[in-house]
């Protein structure tokens, strides 16, 4: 069984219904090496073989399938947003803000945040939504942040074109 499938059937048991568009985009997101999609590179998979896929079906279908527990959104700030099907165990994303890789690393990483998190504030942290911005040992520590002032404050890494996107464990 394919991961796209394994992901159509846990939608099914759990009552979604699978339509087209569903069946497209998630066979599309598990066909991607990483799991990772901006909702642009999502269409452009699909249109190879649905050249009339709608830009508004992509978005809405990824926010049903988010609803569903699937799909993880992944909202690197002033980057654009990626999707990530969720094949594999719930783990958190580290994002660098200077080339925009997004690297899944394990969820047990934070757990002793989480332990805090619920003792201190009474607050569950998701295994599976927690993005951490910072810059990949790929890029120089002297090279700047795309956006940062000449004062030195970065903001992240925004206006990226394409996906920019591996995604490691």
């Amino acid at each position: 069984m394919t991961s796209a499938d394994l992901i159509l059937d846990r939608l099914r048991r759990s009552g979604v219904r699978i339509t087209g568009p569903r069946r497209s985009v998630v066979s599309a997101m598990s066909a991607s090496s990483g799991h990772h999609l901006t909702a642009g590179d999502l269409l452009a998979r699909i249109r190879l073989d649905d050249p009339r896929f709608h830009e508004s079906t992509v978005y809405r279908t990824l926010e049903r399938l988010v609803d569903a527990g699937v799909v993880t959104r992944i909202d690197a700030d002033g980057g654009p947003v990626v999707y990530h099907l969720m094949v594999d165990a719930p783990h958190h994303h580290v994002v660098c803000e200077r080339c925009g890789l997004v690297t899944g690393v394990p969820a047990d990483l934070l757990d002793g945040v989480a332990v805090r998190l619920s003792a201190d504030h009474g607050f569950e942290l998701r295994p599976d939504a927690v993005t951490l911005p910072g810059r990949c040992v790929q890029c120089p520590p002297d090279r700047p942040v795309p956006g940062s002032s000449a004062s030195g404050s970065a903001s992240r890494a925004g206006g990226r074109g394409g996906s920019p996107l591996t995604h490691q464990h």
